[in-house]
């Protein structure tokens, strides 16, 4: 992160508590606005000596924020408009920087930005074995089956798909299976110039920066996965993706927003899923004993299969 940030804001961030900072799940800097950083938890303002305040810190300057947008970009932004369209850029250790400001447009594409008033930078987690005590619920005599995967924002979906997909792809809890990860956004492997930064399975394979449904399609014509993990699903063009990875008897490993089951059931995208039973099961995560917390199992009729809700934790040895 040094090269890419004011010497001032590397300084704050590099001052705070240790064990604050191995928490810091996202970094924002905000045009005339203090210096943030968020865990799981809260989010905290950055003083200059790396202090935390609810309300107080060290002032981002539009400055700021420019000088590190050019640094993202290797002082060019128009060489970068093809991930600039995306509205965020992938760093070389995983970390995604998100966008926000004023877009130039050109044929009604996002080309660049005028001016960029924010960045935030999203910092992945690898969680290896966090999945273990889940494998039993969505899994049959040792093979994954169609798993949606439900809850808010920034509750650990991505997190615990990455592992699911290395379970599967390197055989652990599970017989070994052929892998795709098709990652539109780049957050599940971490993916920099096609190389994965994460662990997701010795024999998975990496599709990026496709949009979902084309890269589905991909993966079912050229890779003859056993197992597709995307996340984020929601658009209609996903919709026919899906039935296809069904038609085609691959498993798939998704995710979706939703607070519980009964609100996915509420949009129409989901409602069609649910009608054509695309997915054998339904797993909903919350905090309600932590992160994360399977909180509901549903199976492809929407019955509850879950006793009581479990904390998924990181076992001490894989």
């Amino acid at each position: 992160m040094k090269k890419y940030l004011p010497k001032n804001i590397f300084s704050a961030l590099a001052a705070i508590d240790e064990h604050i900072a191995l928490a810091v799940e996202e970094i924002r800097l905000r045009t005339m606005r203090p210096l943030m950083v968020y865990t799981c938890e809260k989010g905290y303002c950055v003083c200059a000596d790396g202090g935390l305040s609810d309300s107080n810190g060290l002032f981002v300057s539009g400055d700021d924020v420019e000088q590190t947008f050019l640094a993202l970009t290797g002082q060019s932004p128009y060489a970068y408009e093809d991930e600039i369209r995306q509205g965020f850029l992938t760093l070389s250790n995983g970390i995604r920087a998100g966008l926000a400001g004023s877009a130039h447009m050109a044929g009604g594409i996002l080309r660049t930005y005028k001016t960029v008033s924010s960045i935030n930078f999203r910092i992945p987690c690898e969680a290896k074995g966090i999945a273990k005590d889940l494998l039993s619920h969505i899994s049959k005599e040792g093979c994954l089956q169609s798993t949606l995967i439900i809850s808010p924002p920034r509750l650990g979906k991505t997190t615990l798909v990455r592992d699911i997909a290395r379970c599967g792809g390197s055989g652990v809890g599970l017989y070994p299976s052929r892998v795709t990860v098709v990652d539109e956004r780049q957050e599940i492997a971490a993916g920099y110039y096609g190389k994965p930064l994460f662990d997701v399975g010795r024999e998975t394979d990496v599709v990026s920066g496709f949009p979902k449904s084309m890269g589905v399609f991909m993966a079912l014509r050229s890779l003859s996965p056993d197992v597709i993990v995307t996340d984020e699903i929601g658009r209609s063009d996903d919709l026919e993706a899906l039935k296809e990875v069904a038609n085609s008897g691959v498993i798939m490993i998704a995710t979706a927003h939703a607070p519980d089951y009964e609100s996915l059931q509420n949009k129409l995208f989901f409602k069609k899923i649910c009608d054509e039973r695309v997915f054998d099961a339904y797993v909903v995560l919350s905090a309600a004993l932590g992160r994360i917390t399977v909180s509901q199992i549903h199976n492809c009729l929407g019955h509850e299969r879950l006793n009581s809700p479990f904390k998924l934790k990181i076992p001490e040895v894989l």
